[in-house]
């Protein structure tokens, strides 16, 4: 039997009944020596893709036996004909180790108490994930180093015989492939990961038609459906004037469903289109096609591995936009010290976090009655079961001294603190709240929306001879901000400008007091533990860049009150231009008094030219000269030519380039250079610039009449497909009405990059949830799921837009209740005689739209039919939908 890699597992080995104990040891050991085997067994088949001999064997010595040099190449071939044997000999001994792990856990799963087996198996697996982790990094830093030993003696080689045709050269190391990934500390990264995440973050992978995306197809034909409907029905209504005012749209999804009643004419074109999308997935479903090369799709696999294994975290840099790798232990000391300032940060507790919750609801509550807001717009706003907001960070990287990445301290690297608030008790009332004061912004003197308009101040402006241009920078802007002075700012503004705004009915007073509470609500998460924020506002707070640019605007106050020749400013970045350079150093000299936290520093001239936005300024005898830029940090990364992208898309980002690059350039040869600089940055990101591009293009002026029609979002597979989708609307005489929208595949950074990294946890005790599943599916929204009988294998599907063990533990009061009314108590009574009896729940599909959602639960209640759902529990399909069930393959 082989042994515990991780003496920890003695512990998992607690209330083991005597009679197992044996059983369930051997279970465990060989599910840790399989993981270590499969990754001995990875290192010695990258070995011999790379053509790198591992030292057991190159010790055999045998060119020294045989009287040959060892990089003979009949010795070369024995050594690798000896790689080729251990790798076949070490996957048929993990194949056979494997069967037996599977028959030994299958057994402990059926002796042992359920509960007890998952608690094991739940521990088992943190364990083997720590083994993996640790077996990896030691085998890399093995390969790492026989690869450098190979790769020397390859030179040393080559150096040798200069004489030698090389026929076959060894590709040089792409240095821009290099610059387009960052890696920071001691993590290591193999060449197929850096190819793979040099394509960039908005990199989409290609996706074929499949059931994933047959069952999305369903999602969008639903919601389309619905909306027809209710078109149809808000044009046969009569018009007339409502009383109530206009309220917002709103974004988020609804959290209950009504279905629209059936318009005969829409549902006839509805019939036409859906049958004529089916006759298109069914035309290209045998068409497979992939965007990554087999190199990219080993790193997209060793990436993923990485992150799985908690070896790394992957991130997006704060300035230059390319993926930032750093070790999993670097983040956590980074993020530890950062959280540490005792003067921006305080320790809480979840029971200060729901206070905050329920005490901004009852406000908004109140609030919104008093103002005579519609009860369901108050209702759509409020989350009773809200995420908490969630900390985490970009790493400043073009700040760190290139002798300094490898460091493994937290003090070297600068980082950019930003709290999620997706989900957050504030989220959706900062949201209509930020509907209102964002209209402020326009009333901000010297506020720059653009750098259009930063173009136009300078072609107002009238300059004199001696003029001197600088830019000011403010340090740590959104951190020292404080609350109460951002709120003073905004105060005033209102008092202002609020009869020149749209209030929606909300009082000067009102709109302050819902401010002031969301602001209140600075409680966040971090790798479990509770953290306030006491000072400033918080990055990622959908209110914090408005109220910042409040405060900025008290601030400039007495600078404008000099009546310099310019000044203007993007959120932190000031651009000024005065008479004389005196008169320069007073106005830097004022911004700096008026916060004692505000603190400006100044930008120097590169050979004349000032940094501004994304342009370059150059001021010399009252004229002003400018040219594209592009700064330094920034790794000029687009949507790479070959993503699974829409090709109009792909098109409209490199066309907007360089219409921007001519745009700005105001004489000939400025626009030679920017052009140029956009014809480079094209080309590195995969695309062939041809002169029509570069010339300018006129705009439609129809092109914005899709604005009024009814999306019908699909996932983009190809153009070809797209454009057979096109006339299908087309045919259905729906072209009016409709407009497709290309949904295309989750990129590299939505599918690896996780900001709730250490906070995916399960949140809900004996759960029933994870055990089946991932750690943290209980704490899903918007599911489609599945309970099942472990005693009689009966199965109830259902959906939810609230949190998933919301949902699940309301199931288990009502069985064991046996309540009647509800599907489980109704299967206690029915099936087991009102006996308890043990479930598992699984997560079937995510989907945040309910339209969508009730659709596939519908499709999943067919198929499945299960024992426990009641006739009249889902959506009635019709047969524009009963099609579609075979290709979703549930």
């Amino acid at each position: 039997m082989p042994r515990f890699k991780e003496e920890r597992t003695w512990k998992l080995m607690e209330n083991v009944p005597p009679n197992l104990f044996f059983l369930t040891r051997e279970a465990l050991s060989l599910r840790q020596k399989v993981v270590a085997s499969r990754q001995s067994l990875i290192f010695l088949q990258r070995c011999k893709k790379t053509d790198v001999l591992p030292s057991f064997i190159t010790n055999k010595k045998i060119g020294a036996t045989c009287g040959l040099p060892e990089n003979d190449p009949k010795i070369l071939k024995i050594y690798r004909s000896m790689l080729n044997v251990v790798i076949r000999e070490r996957r048929r001994s993990l194949y056979a180790a494997v069967l037996k792990c599977d028959a030994k856990e299958n057994a402990c799963r059926r002796l042992l108490p359920d509960q007890t087996w998952r608690r094991i198996e739940g521990g088992s697996r943190l364990i083997c994930d720590s083994i993996r982790s640790k077996v990896k990094s030691t085998l890399l830093a093995k390969y790492n180093c026989l690869s450098s030993a190979h790769h020397e003696n390859h030179l040393r080689d080559e150096c040798s015989q200069p004489n030698i045709n090389r026929l076959h050269p060894e590709p040089a190391q792409n240095e821009n492939a290099k610059e387009r990934v960052t890696v920071i500390g001691n993590a290591q990264l193999f060449s197929n990961a850096i190819k793979f995440l040099s394509l960039g973050p908005s990199f989409s992978p290609a996706q074929n038609i499949n059931a994933s995306t047959c069952r999305k197809v369903v999602g969008g034909l639903h919601r389309l459906r619905d909306a027809l409907r209710s078109k149809s029905r808000r044009d046969n209504l009569q018009q007339h004037h409502d009383s109530r005012r206009l309220l917002p749209a709103i974004p988020f999804p609804r959290s209950f469903y009504k279905e629209p009643e059936p318009a005969r004419e829409a549902d006839i074109k509805f019939r036409i289109l859906a049958s004529g999308v089916l006759e298109v997935l069914k035309r290209f479903r045998t068409s497979h096609h992939t965007n990554f090369s087999r190199d990219q799709w080993q790193g997209f696999r060793e990436v993923r591995e990485l992150i799985s294994t908690r070896s790394i975290r992957l991130s997006v840099s704060d300035k230059g936009g390319e993926f930032v790798v750093m070790p999993q232990e670097l983040d956590r000391r980074i993020t530890a010290a950062h959280l540490a300032d005792a003067t921006t940060y305080r320790p809480a507790t979840e029971k200060e976090f729901l206070a905050q919750c329920r005490r901004l609801n009852d406000v908004w509550s109140t609030v919104g009655k008093s103002a005579g807001l519609d009860d369901r717009f108050i209702g759509r706003l409020k989350l009773e079961n809200p995420s908490c907001p969630v900390f985490y960070s970009l790493v400043k990287t073009h700040k760190i001294p290139l002798h300094e990445m490898g460091s493994m301290s937290a003090e070297t690297f600068k980082i950019r603190p930003i709290v999620s608030c997706v989900g957050g008790p504030s989220d959706r009332i900062s949201w209509f709240l930020n509907k209102i004061v964002s209209q402020l912004i326009a009333k901000v003197p010297g506020h720059l929306s653009n750098t259009y308009e930063f173009i136009d101040q300078l072609r107002k402006a009238k300059f004199e001879q001696n003029s001197v241009i600088e830019s000011f920078d403010v340090t740590s802007l959104y951190t020292n901000v404080q609350n109460d002075a951002a709120l003073q700012a905004l105060s005033e503004m209102l008092d202002n400008h609020s009869t020149t705004i749209n209030t929606f009915g909300l009082s000067k007073a009102r709109i302050m007091t819902l401010v002031s509470e969301c602001l209140k609500c600075n409680i966040f998460k971090w790798s479990g533990s509770y953290f306030s924020q006491t000072r400033g506002l918080a990055m990622g707070q959908r209110l914090a860049p408005v109220l910042a640019i409040c405060f900025m605007s008290r601030i400039e106050q007495p600078v404008l009150a000099r009546m310099p020749q310019m000044y203007c400013r993007y959120i932190d970045d000031c651009c000024l231009v005065t008479s004389t350079q005196s008169e320069m150093d007073e106005c830097f000299r004022i911004l700096n008094q008026q916060s004692q936290h505000i603190r400006f520093t100044r930008e120097a001239l590169q050979d004349g030219w000032l940094p501004y936005l994304n342009t370059k300024v150059k001021l010399s005898n009252g004229t002003w000269t400018m040219k594209w830029y592009r700064k330094e940090s920034s790794k000029n990364i687009l949507i790479n030519a070959s993503s699974a992208h829409p090709t109009s898309m792909k098109r409209a980002v490199i066309r907007n380039m360089f219409k921007t690059a001519r745009k700005v350039c105001t004489g000939d040869d400025e626009r030679y250079d920017s052009l140029k600089l956009a014809s480079q940055i094209a080309s590195s990101n995969g695309y062939s610039v041809s002169q029509r591009l570069r010339k300018h293009r006129v705009v439609d002026p129809n092109r914005n009449q899709s604005r009024n029609k009814i999306p019908f979002c699909l996932p983009f597979i190809s153009d070809e497909v797209s454009a057979a989708v096109q006339k299908c609307i087309f045919r259905a005489q729906l072209q009016n009405d409709v407009v497709l929208v290309n949904i295309p595949n989750d990129n590299i950074k939505k599918q690896l990059v996780r900001n709730r990294l250490y906070d995916k946890q399960c949140i809900s005790e004996h759960c029933i949830v994870c055990p089946h599943g991932k750690e943290g599916d209980c704490a899903k929204v918007g599911v489609i799921y599945q309970l099942e009988c472990l005693d009689c294998n009966a199965l109830y599907i259902g959906e939810t837009s609230r949190t998933l063990c919301v949902r699940v533990k309301e199931h288990l009061a009502s069985k064991r209740r046996g309540s009647l009314v509800s599907p489980p108590g109704k299967h206690r009574s029915e099936a087991h005689g009102g006996k308890d009896f043990a479930v598992k729940c699984k997560i079937l599909a995510c989907e945040d739209e309910i339209s969508a959602r009730k659709a596939l639960e519908a499709f999943w209640i067919t198929v499945k039919s299960p024992e426990m759902n009641s006739k009249n529990e889902c959506l009635s399909l019709t047969s524009d939908f009963l099609p579609y069930i075979s290709l979703c393959e549930l």
